[in-house]
């Protein structure tokens, strides 16, 4: 078992809300994220799954310290980062970064590609002896973008290559956690699996842990090794990837699951009986329904 580097103990979260009426006087409290807690172990994924409003996105944001929980304790690597301090904030979150669901909306339009993705080092006062431009090329190298766009704005990019920008600007500061929150659900469904597998070769090449926060099973099932489900801002179920997808315990991970678009059986087959020939394994398929391997990336 790898060694937690990320605790959440009992997190919950309560909003205020205005009563009923515009002129009322009265306040409400919503309980967002209710008696959470979950482990993030070094070196690996933790999806966080649910429908949308299960609370999966404000724990995540409790979870990168993005929000201040009502309750509960948070550690990372052992140290209580609960409560903390201006410089234990920042030592957090240069260990701790955050790829966002939509990338055109969490990427500045009118900043440069290597604005953006050296601001963090700015944040956090960090200084590159080799130079930002240099590091900002080699990071963009790694996620399978060309070195010279760094001049670029977002908006010259696809959806898939800015989204490896906002991969980019989390790895700047070389953390050691990276909470993905829905990063790949504003994709194609190509693209999706492009970035997907880009985050995995990250993680290995790198000792990288997720939290990977989503609501598709499917995309969860090819990145996660242990997975937590969400309903109406508790945690309904947590288990590793193989027993949640192949024994599910509770009635609402089984409906979720139940929601899986499952593939053709017959198709399948004979994509495997090709793959054991030694072929191509999709050669028959119609450009039409083979999907593409490439969002303009270099990848």
């Amino acid at each position: 078992m790898s060694d937690t580097i990320l605790s959440g103990h009992n997190l919950t979260k309560e909003f205020i809300t205005r009563g009923d009426g515009a002129f009322s006087a009265s306040k409400n409290r919503f309980r967002a994220v209710d008696d959470v807690s979950f482990d993030v172990q070094a070196g690996r994924t933790l999806a966080i799954v649910g429908e949308s409003g299960c609370g999966k996105s404000t724990t995540a944001r409790l979870a990168s310290k993005l929000l201040d929980m009502t309750s509960g304790t948070l550690r990372f690597e052992g140290e209580d980062v609960t409560i903390a301090g201006a410089k234990e904030l920042a030592r957090f979150r240069s260990n701790v970064q955050v790829v966002f669901q939509d990338p055109f909306s969490s990427l500045n339009p009118r900043h440069t590609v290597e604005r953006i993705i050296s601001a963090p080092l700015d944040y956090q006062g960090i200084k590159v002896p080799r130079g930002r431009a240099a590091l900002v090329r080699e990071l963009l190298e790694r996620v399978g973008l060309n070195p010279d766009h760094s001049q670029r704005y977002p908006g010259q990019f696809s959806g898939g290559q800015a989204q490896r920008i906002g991969i980019a600007r989390a790895l700047a500061v070389k953390p050691k956690l990276v909470v993905c929150d829905e990063a790949v659900s504003a994709l194609d469904v190509s693209v999706q699996a492009i970035v997907i597998n880009l985050l995995r070769d990250l993680q290995a090449d790198l000792g990288l842990s997720y939290i990977f926060i989503a609501h598709d099973l499917a995309v969860v099932r090819q990145i996660a090794d242990r997975v937590a489900v969400m309903s109406q801002g508790k945690l309904v179920e947590q288990g590793d990837r193989d027993e949640i997808f192949t024994n599910p315990q509770h009635e609402y991970t089984k409906t979720l699951l139940a929601a899986v678009p499952r593939i053709n059986p017959e198709w399948e087959r004979a994509r495997a009986a090709r793959m054991a020939e030694g072929t191509h394994p999709d050669q028959d398929v119609t450009p039409r329904a083979r999907a593409t391997t490439d969002d303009g990336g270099q990848a």
